[in-house]
């Protein structure tokens, strides 16, 4: 992909602004307007309004939050149990995404379902490159010396 554009989505996804209102976030995620009205009393999720008595705008990444939160809850844990793994969860893929958005990673493909990723190089090894090759489904790790 070319850098500059790899870079304008990275910026966007920084400063993504796009905000749904509650009902679209209760349909998308399976979650009541009540129960989502609860968690935000509570603390658990956050929302922009203006004046009184307009509508709630969550932002994206509250969708991401309700639909996790929603997910651990799904799996017979309590509601402040499910939050608690949410926000570490939050932080896994923080971390996950600083590394991605980190990284100037170089993605080809090399043919039908197939491709290969470089990863960048071993910081111990300068001259040793990591890069998967990804064919049928199937993801593999190598090295490349350089």
């Amino acid at each position: 992909m070319d850098i500059l554009l790899a870079e304008r989505f990275r910026k966007m996804m920084k400063q993504s602004s796009l905000k749904v209102t509650m009902t679209q976030l209760a349909e998308t995620t399976g979650v009541s307007p009540s129960q989502i009205r609860y968690w935000e009393k509570k603390g658990y999720i956050s929302s922009e309004q203006g004046e009184k008595n307009q509508n709630h705008l969550y932002p994206i990444s509250m969708l991401y939050r309700v639909c996790t939160i929603k997910f651990f809850l799904d799996q017979g844990y309590t509601l402040a149990v499910a939050v608690k793994k949410e926000q570490e969860h939050r932080e896994l893929v923080k971390l996950f995404r600083e590394f991605i958005f980190s990284q100037k990673l170089n993605v080809k493909q090399t043919g039908t379902d197939k491709g290969e990723i470089e990863l960048g190089k071993i910081a111990e090894k300068p001259n040793t490159a990591v890069y998967a090759t990804i064919e049928g489904g199937k993801t593999e790790l190598h090295l490349r010396q350089e």
